[in-house]
């Protein structure tokens, strides 16, 4: 037999304060002095309190849900980004749904219409590589607020998070000439996406402001394996590099990987540096210079811009662009002389 759901009301007259206190309690507000809090909460434990989502849904048309679509689970950058999601959207009293398109744009589109049937307040998307321009306007003609972070379609028709690709590139080819590795390649994804676009224009720039040389750019599937194996097609580069700076952490381990598979030592033989500094960076052989990107940090300015966005339907769209930081460590060799 279903036991009946416990109510505010009996909630209410069991700690002795109003319905209305108790409804401020639920909903986290600050204006409730914390002895007041203390006690409703311990009643709501003692009465196994659960907030009836459906009606409060039903009061101020909101599901206090959000839906998040990222394209890779396996990549712990993305699991950094959801916890900094979370921590916001918990703040704000709402449950994140979380799916993985598998960076396929028809997945993806299936996934957003199940979120439409759930009703989720907003979504948070990083698009799919593919993904059709006239998205932000099909989700406004839905009714949906999105926020776009680390990737991005039609830019500047949505709110937007992400780090500053360009800025963290030079800053990587700036230290690779600093240490006298002017031979530079760039392994990146095959994926077309607004985040490989910024990094190869970061990479072409920094080259031209310092006068580094382009010794190629390869691509590989994102995965170690996949990395290791471009090591081959690296060092068949005619202009055979002497660095070379990976699309993100998960390639370049993979790439020195397949440099000691041929032979070579990382950071000794051929300079290595990626692009994101997960904590893989440090478990590396040799540990990974890398550049850090604050993935838990580009979440939370998400969840931030949506929640913005819910309150404020109507205000025009912002960015919010996280600085780079390069953390150097032993795989991009030592200084020239």
């Amino acid at each position: 037999m279903q036991r009946k759901r416990v109510t505010l009301d009996e909630v209410a007259r069991m700690a002795g304060v109003s319905r209305a206190t108790v409804s401020l309690v639920v909903r986290k507000s600050p204006l409730v002095a914390d002895h007041t809090r203390e006690k409703v909460e311990q009643v709501m434990a003692e009465l196994d309190y659960v907030r009836d989502i459906g009606a409060a849904r039903l009061r101020n048309n909101s599901s206090r849900t959000v839906g998040v679509i990222v394209p890779n689970l396996v990549n712990s950058f993305f699991t950094e980004f959801l916890a900094g999601v979370e921590r916001v959207m918990g703040e704000d009293d709402r449950v994140v749904l979380l799916a993985n398109s598998q960076d396929d744009p028809r997945r993806q589109d299936d996934i957003l219409q199940r979120f439409r049937g759930h009703g989720v307040d907003g979504v948070i998307l990083c698009p799919a590589a593919g993904t059709p321009p006239d998205l932000p306007a099909r989700m406004r003609r839905w009714g949906l607020p999105m926020v776009q972070s680390l990737r991005e379609i039609d830019r500047g028709a949505t709110d937007y998070a992400g780090a500053d690709y360009i800025e963290g590139v030079r800053l990587a080819v700036q230290h690779l000439v600093r240490l006298g590795r002017r031979r530079i390649a760039f392994l990146s994804v095959g994926a077309r996406t607004s985040a490989r676009e910024e990094r190869l224009a970061g990479f072409a720039r920094a080259l031209a402001e310092t006068g580094a040389e382009d010794a190629g750019i390869v691509e590989a599937d994102l995965t170690w394996e996949g990395a290791a194996r471009s090591a081959a097609e690296v060092l068949a580069l005619q202009s055979r590099p002497e660095a070379v700076l990976c699309f993100n952490d998960v390639l370049a381990a993979g790439l020195m990987l397949g440099l000691r598979r041929a032979g070579l030592e990382p950071g000794r033989d051929l300079g290595v540096v990626g692009l994101d500094d997960l904590p893989l960076a440090e478990l590396t052989y040799p540990p990974l210079t890398s550049v850090a990107m604050d993935p838990a940090g580009i979440g939370v300015a998400a969840a931030r811009l949506l929640a913005r966005r819910l309150a404020d339907p109507d205000a025009p769209p912002e960015r919010a662009i996280l600085a780079p930081r390069l953390v150097i460590r032993d795989s991009s060799g030592p200084e020239a002389g």
